[in-house]
């Protein structure tokens, strides 16, 4: 059989969990191998897998606070390579005013986790995956790909990637959309995509590479 990629979603990962995640990171460490963006590029432009085993990418949507407490440390402890798609707007908004936040754009908390209100991951903490993991957008505010006004489609695809090069000093390669849409959908949003240089799409049923052009 061929090598082949299996990605696996995940959106909250709280600590009453920790036993089912352990077990499972266990489960896809002992079959897959770990996949940083370089292996994806490779296998996606030359059709040729790189590591002699199937690879897992483990991808954690909307950029949430125990996602780094609770699955980093398991993920590190199974090596594997985590890929944290995060919500910018989220990671940027006061503390006090992201369970609201999160309640107006269809992003689940719960709102007991955290005393101080910070569901979301900081950009320390999203520093602190960009050395190890991957780290990737999911819109500046959680938007689908449907959105079709020139604005908020600069604001959310290239805004998102503004975010990541203040923060992190450099571009991130992937994207996602709310709801997993794909690239070919809408016209407006690809333009759009392609103008923020983003170089790998997740949608609901494909990982698409993307051809990328300068921003």
């Amino acid at each position: 059989m061929s090598p082949s990629l299996r990605v696996v979603n995940y959106h909250l990962t709280p600590a009453s969990h920790t036993g089912l995640y352990d077990r499972e990171f266990a489960a896809l460490a002992a079959r897959y191998a770990p996949v940083r963006e370089d292996d994806l590029a490779e296998y996606l432009t030359t059709g040729r897998w790189p590591m002699g085993r199937a690879g897992v990418i483990p991808v954690f949507y909307n950029g949430y606070r125990n996602n780094f407490d609770v699955a980093r440390p398991l993920l590190e402890k199974h090596g594997l390579i985590g890929w944290f798609m995060a919500v910018t707007g989220f990671t940027d908004c006061p503390d006090l005013d992201k369970t609201n936040f999160a309640t107006a754009r269809n992003i689940s908390v719960d709102a007991a986790e955290y005393s101080d209100g910070r569901h979301s991951l900081s950009w320390d903490e999203l520093r602190t995956l960009d050395r190890t993991h991957v780290v990737a957008s999911h819109t500046r505010s959680h938007s689908r790909v449907s959105l079709d006004d020139p604005v908020r489609l600069e604001h959310e695809i290239l805004g998102a990637q503004n975010d990541f090069v203040r923060e992190l000093g450099h571009p991130v390669r992937s994207f996602s959309w709310l709801f997993g849409g794909k690239y070919g959908e809408n016209p407006a949003a690809d333009a759009m995509v392609d103008r923020a240089g983003y170089e790998f799409l997740f949608s609901n049923l494909a990982v698409q590479r993307l051809a990328v052009t300068p921003r």
